[in-house]
Formats: structure tokens, C-alpha cells, sequence
């Protein structure tokens, strides 16, 4: 991977690749409607994605301000995030990378691999290194492990989250000899990304077992979605059968501001009617913390922790939320 990322221009828009795999597209014709529209909503494209909207940008998050390397983000001071690659095993159209991902590049160069390794040995404080992408699921597995392993000779106590759809998009993956490899790097865990129960398929149900028995921890992430998972009883399904499955539900992330999503994002305050919810379906295990990721860099702030509304200062259908985030400074993010 050759580009420096800090390259991508606040506007880059250019369009997010199709790409449909094949244990998606099976998931998607053995669902029923409504199901299956919420499955092909997420992955083939759509009109509205070239429509674009105030605050939008293309890197949300801010992330590219917290750059050590190309791809590696220093952005909390506990833990680091790797952009091992910008390819994915498909292409989710509400991505807050998309001006990343588009781009499709493979892994990240030996020498920035290295580097990565010297910093982890010099920054003693990193206790966790989440290694994402795109999806690192994309690089040729004695490759990626080649990697994990230098992570793991470079720091023996940190631990490794494996950031990933491929328990989803690519179940077949996760072969025995695949999750030997992998537990053979604990401390380490996988964090799949998962929105909605159709998305549990015999395939599906059969990686998160086979992870679960073998001793690998899972927490999950879900992105709140319009038109896919907006329905407290939908999510509530969801982070039932996942707890069972051996999965924690880890968060329930509001939308990001990435271009052309608008037509993805649920109004903040219908999510906060959501997640309560969800309070009254689901016990204290099932629930995941539902948190909005502030634009600009303002890092993650979760809604649903009342000791946090202090550093609130507004939250309205009008101007939308504005939270003071741990640097001091004020971030924003709109109504709607």
C-alpha cells in the first residue's frame, strides 16, 4: 500500500467499489422481505450516494490528525488503530472510510509494518493495538499472521483486536487450522461487525461457535442504520442471539458523517428512543453501549453513560449534540 493516507482530500468522493461475496449474496436469498432488502440495503449501491451532505467529510472521524505512520493512528492514549489495508471482503455503503476503502489498496509495506513494531517496543503506555482497514480478513492469511506475530515478538502483553466483517461477508475463512493461529496469539480478540439477525445464517452461526470453543473472546459492533436495523425489537434480536452465540455486544454505533450517508443515519434523538428501548428488552449483558463517534476527532462519546451528560451541552432536534470532548474543544454532530 503505497498512498499516505493523510493525501485524501476532506472531499474526496470518489465512488465506493461493489462487491457482493458469495456467503452474503447466499444469506441474501435465503432471507425473507423484509429481511432481505435490509441485507442488500447495506451493500449495493444506491442513488443516494452521490448525494452529500453538510459536515460531511471524508474522514469523520478525524482520524488523520493522529497519524504515527501512514496507517497507524495514535489517537487514545492506551491503545493504537493499524489501517493494515484498504481492501474489504465487501463494500458497506454507510462506511465512515469510504474515501479510504475506495481506494482498494492491498496490505501496508514491510518497511511501515516495522515501524509499527518499534513504535509499539517505545510506547510502553499502548496496551491495546486494534489492527482494521478496511478488512484485514483481505490479506493473504501467512502474511497477516507474519504480522500478528511481530506485534506479539514486539510486545508480549498487548492485546490484539482483530477488527473484521469476515465472520459475516466470509465465513469460510475461519478454517480450524485459521482460528489454531489465531489463538495462538492471545492475548487476543476478534470484533465482528454485525447489524442485523438475518446476518445470522447457518455459516455465520457455525464461525461464531467454532471461535467461541475455541477460547477466542468476541465483543461486537453494530452501526444503527436506517431502513436496516432502526427497530429496537430488530436490534434486540440481534444482541439476544449474539450473547447465546458467545458474543458480547460491544457497541451500537450512531452513523458516521462519511459522504453520501445521509440516507443511512437515524435523527440522534430516535436513537436515543431506541436504545431505551432496547434498556427494557434486553438484560444488562445484552446491551451494548450506544456512542456516536465525534466529528473532527473528538473520539468516542457514549450516550448512554448518564455520569458522561455533564460534558453535554446541547442535544436538540434543532441544533443536534455538541459535547466537549477531553482536549476542551466543543464537536458537533447534526440533528439528522
Amino acid at each position: 500500500m503505497a498512498d499516505d493516507w493523510r493525501s485524501i482530500s476532506p472531499g474526496d468522493t470518489r465512488p465506493l467499489p461493489c462487491l457482493l461475496p458469495p456467503a452474503y449474496a447466499q444469506l441474501i436469498r435465503d432471507a425473507e422481505e423484509p429481511e432481505a432488502q435490509a441485507l442488500r440495503r447495506q451493500v449495493l449501491p444506491s442513488d443516494d450516494e452521490a448525494s452529500f451532505s453538510a459536515g460531511e467529510s471524508s474522514d469523520p472521524l478525524g482520524e488523520a490528525r493522529y497519524l504515527v505512520t501512514p496507517h497507524l493512528v495514535h489517537q487514545y492514549s492506551n491503545r493504537v488503530l493499524v489501517l493494515t489495508t484498504g481492501a474489504c471482503l465487501g463494500y458497506c455503503r454507510y462506511c465512515f472510510r469510504k474515501s479510504f476503502t475506495a481506494r482498494t489498496e492491498g496490505f501496508i509495506e514491510a518497511e511501515e509494518r516495522e515501524k509499527i513494531c518499534a513504535y509499539l517496543k517505545k510506547t510502553p503506555n499502548v496496551q491495546e493495538i486494534l489492527i482494521s482497514g478496511g478488512d484485514p480478513l483481505t490479506v493473504p492469511p501467512d502474511e497477516l499472521f507474519e504480522f500478528l506475530n511481530a506485534i506479539r515478538h514486539a510486545r508480549p502483553d498487548i492485546l490484539i483486536r482483530l477488527c473484521t466483517r469476515g465472520p459475516v461477508f466470509a465465513p469460510e475463512l475461519f478454517t480450524k487450522e485459521f482460528i489454531a493461529r489465531l489463538r495462538s496469539l492471545r492475548p487476543l480478540w476478534v470484533i465482528p461487525h454485525i447489524n442485523h439477525p438475518a446476518e445470522l445464517g447457518p455459516a455465520q452461526i457455525a464461525c461464531f461457535t467454532a471461535l467461541s470453543e475455541a477460547g477466542i473472546p468476541q465483543q461486537s459492533q453494530t452501526v444503527l442504520l436506517r431502513g436496516v436495523n432502526d427497530i429496537p425489537e430488530t436490534l434486540a434480536c440481534l444482541f439476544h442471539r449474539l450473547v447465546c452465540l458467545g458474543v458480547k455486544p460491544g457497541y451500537l454505533f450512531q452513523c458516521d458523517l462519511a459522504p453520501g450517508t445521509a440516507g443511512f443515519r437515524v435523527p440522534l434523538q430516535d436513537g436515543l428512543r431506541i436504545w431505551n428501548r432496547l434498556r427494557e428488552l434486553l438484560s444488562g449483558l445484552s446491551l451494548p453501549q450506544y456512542a456516536v463517534d465525534l466529528p473532527g476527532g473528538g473520539g468516542k462519546f457514549p450516550l448512554s453513560v448518564p455520569a458522561l451528560s455533564d460534558r453535554i451541552d446541547c442535544l436538540d432536534t434543532v441544533s443536534g449534540l455538541s459535547v466537549r470532548g477531553s482536549d476542551g474543544k466543543v464537536y458537533t454532530y447534526p440533528p439528522n
